[in-house]
């Protein structure tokens, strides 16, 4: 006989029943329903028709041999979120991923709304308050971007609505602060720094000079001017070897077998990308890029005996080792 939980109130028992619905789509049958309320099946039958009486055929229910089982599938409706633990999982996930590049606004605010929507999906289990991050990074060198919150959103407004940006900018290396007309439409991240992507435009506001990108550490002010070009931003991929600076150039990298080519091999360094070997069963790699001396940069990075590029597609290649942010 199952002992009633005579603390419970009815209420309770069907809120509890409703967040054991709401946390998986999985059917729930009756006989561990109420074995987890420690209510009769009755009472879940009643807590049934209460739930149906408000979501309709929202909740679906059916027999699997001689037990019953019931399924909550909300209604897909524009604007609603459909979320269960999985989906809360993997956006946990995403935001671990995301942690060396937010600022500490963003992550309180992410991880307040993480925290409510567990709280609308399921009970807290025993081993939640323990729960560690599943994946995390091990970084040389990170930015702590706290101090840019303010200028990145203000760089993502005046992305949205394709606004003019005056911003003063100060390049690796140099003293004097630059000021520049900036539309940007996009913030990318590599090498563990933000940039912005985006489009130089002349003192009318209006006229697109050329492409390129910034630091964000390095802005020192973000202002929105109040214009709003009618220009289309540039289509960039972010699946190319570096940030976008020139036009696609490709080249033919060879790496000397063994560990230098097993960890190029292993890798997708960009979406243009194709691998052979040579008669010796050295490893090639061809890629196409829109950043040369950082593809240059990264080659000499493994050395001369490991690594070298043996053609280009461009006439004059260029041998800078200047990043495109230091470009201006």
């Amino acid at each position: 006989m199952i002992k009633q939980d005579e603390d419970s109130s009815y209420g309770r028992k069907l809120l509890r029943l409703f967040r054991l619905l709401l946390a998986d789509r999985r059917p729930h049958y009756l006989t561990d329903l109420y074995q987890s309320l420690n209510c009769s099946p009755q009472t879940i039958l009643r807590l049934m028709d209460e739930i149906e009486g408000e979501v309709g055929i929202s909740l679906q229910k059916g027999k699997d041999g001689r037990r019953r089982w019931f399924k909550l599938m909300p209604l897909n409706r524009t604007g609603r979120l459909l979320l269960d633990n999985e989906d809360l999982r993997f956006l946990q996930i995403c935001r671990d991923l995301a942690d060396p590049y937010l600022p500490a606004q963003m992550k309180k605010r992410v991880d307040a709304r993480l925290w409510d929507l567990s709280l609308q999906l399921s009970e807290l289990t025993p081993d939640s308050e323990n729960d560690t991050e599943r994946f995390t990074f091990f970084s040389k060198g990170y930015i702590d971007y706290t101090p840019f919150y303010d200028r990145i959103c203000t760089l993502l407004d005046a992305a949205q609505e394709h606004a003019v940006c005056l911003v003063h900018y100060r390049p690796s290396g140099e003293e004097k602060i630059k000021e520049h007309y900036l539309v940007p439409y996009r913030i990318a991240s590599m090498n563990s720094a933000l940039y912005v992507l985006g489009t130089y435009v002349a003192d009318d506001f209006m006229t697109p000079r050329h492409s390129g990108s910034l630091a964000v550490h390095r802005l020192l002010k973000v202002r929105k001017t109040g214009h709003i070009t009618s220009f289309e931003p540039p289509q960039v991929s972010s699946n190319s070897f570096g940030l976008p600076w020139h036009e696609p150039r490709t080249f033919k990298i060879r790496f000397k077998k063994g560990k230098s080519a097993d960890y190029v091999r292993e890798r997708i360094w960009a979406s243009h990308q194709r691998f052979s070997e040579d008669t010796d069963g050295h490893l090639i790699l061809e890629i196409t890029t829109t950043s040369e001396p950082e593809l240059r940069s990264w080659v000499r990075s493994f050395g001369p005996e490991e690594a070298q590029i043996i053609s280009c597609s461009s006439t004059e290649p260029q041998q800078s080792d200047k990043t495109p942010e230091s470009k201006e």
